[in-house]
């Protein structure tokens, strides 16, 4: 398989550790909460808007982010339903013909199940 790129960093999988549902969020969660917040006063103007100065907590944010998120990208907001790979049909060899009478008795042996 050719590579696309010169340069491929490798990125580490997040620890469970990094996510805390009570744990207070960072500045940058706030303000991106509040950027969500003025968009949302933009489209939902004079419906119930939701009260940012209650989201403490990283599960707080998360939801309504999530909210957030579904309303301004609603093609995204169904889950994709994760389809296998196509499997490779696999290539079995061709049976050599005999020109004998009759089963014969394979050398190989019983097959073994799987």
């Amino acid at each position: 398989m050719e590579k696309k790129y010169k340069l491929v960093a490798k990125v580490p999988k997040t620890p469970k550790s990094a996510y805390d549902h009570g744990r207070f969020i960072s500045s940058l969660i706030e303000h991106q909460i509040k950027h969500f917040h003025e968009i949302e006063k933009s489209l939902l103007a004079g419906q119930g808007l939701t009260d940012i100065t209650k989201i403490k907590t990283e599960l707080q944010a998360s939801e309504y982010l999530k909210k957030m998120t579904a309303l301004l990208h609603p093609q995204g907001a169904e889950k994709p339903r994760r389809v296998p790979p196509p499997r490779k049909p696999r290539k079995r060899p061709k049976a050599a013909k005999s020109k004998g009478k009759g089963k014969t008795k394979s050398k190989r042996g019983k097959r073994k199940s799987r």
